[in-house]
C-alpha cells in the first residue's frame, strides 16, 4: 500500500462524471514504475510489474505489451503533464486507488501483477446509413506468448465474422498486408495457375460456390451491428468471459471458457461430474446449452440462455450449492 501526497501534479477528480485522473509520471515513480518518452513511436511507454504501457496524448488509443487496446477515456495532457483515469492502473496493473478529496490523497494498494488481465480493442464504422462497432478483448500476460497470441487471433476472427457484412472492417494495417501478399503472388504467376487448376478440377464446386456468394449478396444486410463482451474471471488457470452481439436491436450471447493451463475451451460437461447435468439445470433455465455459460468475476455459474424468437437472452446465477455437489475437484477454485 502506497499514499501518495503533496505530489508535483496533483489528482483531479471530476464528480460530475466519477472520474478520478492520475498525473502519469508522479504515480508511476512512485509505485516504482519508470516513464520514458518512445522517440520512434511518439508516445509515452509506461514500465510498470513487467508490463509496457504506451500512451498517446489525446487519444484513446494505446498499446498493452505490443497488443493495440483502447482506453475507456482519452489521455489528458494538463499543465505539461499526462493524466489518464485510474481505471488504467486498476484494469492493467491490479492496482486498487483510493482517494481521499478532503486531505487530497491517493492511496494504492497493489495486488498479484502475476495474474493475466484482459483489455479491450474498439473497431468501428459507417457505410453509409449503417454502422458497427466492436470491442475485442485482447489478453496480456499469459506464460506461454505464442498461446496468448493465438487466443487473441481467434477473438479478433470471431468479431471479424459478426462484422462480415460491412466493407473495411479489418484494419488498415491488415488489410494492407494481405493486399501486398495477393500483389506477390499475382506477380510471381502463381494466382492465375492456382485459378486455372481449380477452375478445372472442381467446376460443380466453384458453381456451388458461385451460387451460395450470389443468395448471401442478396440477403438483406443489417443496419448496424455492435458487438461487447463482459468481463468474467480471470486467474492464471481459468479465462471466463461472454459475448454479447446486437444485430439491429436483436441480441445474443456467446460465452468463453478456457482452461488456460490445458490451453483447451471448457463446456458444462469438462466442469461436472454429473451425467445428467443439462436435466439438473433445467431447474434454472428452460434452454441450457452446454457451450453457453460463463463465470463472473465473483465466482459465480451463469448460465446464458438465447432467446432468438424475442431476440433477447437470459443471464441466469446458478446457486453455489448447486455447483459445489457436480463440479469436479480440479475446478471447484472457481466457485465462490
Amino acid at each position: 500500500t502506497t499514499t501518495l501526497a503533496d505530489m508535483e501534479n496533483m489528482p483531479i477528480y471530476y464528480d460530475d462524471e466519477e472520474v478520478l485522473l492520475l498525473p502519469v509520471r508522479n504515480v508511476v515513480e512512485g509505485l516504482g514504475g519508470s516513464v520514458a518518452w518512445d522517440r520512434e513511436k511518439k508516445a509515452t511507454e509506461i514500465s510498470f510489474y513487467g508490463k509496457k504501457l504506451l500512451l498517446n496524448r489525446g487519444s484513446r488509443d494505446a498499446q498493452l505489451n505490443g497488443y493495440e487496446i483502447t482506453l475507456d477515456r482519452e489521455v489528458e495532457a494538463i499543465n505539461g503533464c499526462l493524466y489518464v483515469s485510474s481505471d488504467v492502473f486498476s484494469d492493467y496493473f491490479a492496482t486498487e486507488v483510493i482517494w481521499d478529496s478532503s486531505q487530497q490523497l491517493v492511496t494504492i494498494k497493489t495486488g498479484d501483477n502475476t495474474k493475466p488481465v484482459i483489455a479491450g480493442r474498439m473497431l468501428e464504422g459507417v457505410d453509409g446509413e449503417r454502422n458497427y462497432s466492436a470491442e475485442i478483448p485482447v489478453v496480456v500476460g499469459l506464460n506461454d506468448i505464442s498461446y496468448e497470441k493465438s487466443l487473441n487471433d481467434a477473438f479478433e476472427s470471431f468479431a471479424l465474422e459478426q462484422l462480415a457484412s460491412f466493407p473495411n472492417v479489418v484494419p488498415a494495417e491488415e488489410a494492407k498486408e494481405a493486399a501486398e501478399e495477393a500483389e506477390a503472388v499475382e506477380q510471381s504467376g502463381e494466382g492465375e495457375a492456382n485459378a486455372e487448376t481449380e477452375t478445372n478440377a472442381e467446376p460443380e464446386a466453384n458453381a456451388e460456390q458461385e451460387e451460395g456468394a450470389e443468395e448471401t449478396a442478396d440477403m438483406p444486410k443489417p443496419d448496424h451491428v455492435r458487438l461487447g463482451f463482459v468481463k468474467g474471471y480471470m486467474g492464471v488457470d481459468f479465462l471466463s468471459f461472454y459475448w454479447e452481439v446486437d444485430v439491429d436491436g436483436k441480441l445474443s450471447s456467446q460465452g468463453v471458457n478456457i482452461d488456460l493451463q490445458g490451453q483447451k475451451y471448457v463446456n458444462i460437461f469438462d466442469l461436472t461430474a454429473s451425467r445428467d447435468i443439462e436435466t439438473e439445470l433445467h431447474v434454472y433455465a428452460e434452454d441450457v446449452d452446454p457451450e453457453n455459460y460463463y463465470i463472473s468475476a465473483d465466482k459465480e455459474w451463469i448460465l446464458l440462455s438465447n432467446d432468438e424468437e424475442n431476440g433477447t437472452y437470459q443471464a441466469v446465477s446458478v446457486p453455489a450449492e448447486m455447483a459445489q455437489s457436480v463440479w469436479k475437484d480440479k475446478y471447484k477454485f472457481l466457485i465462490a
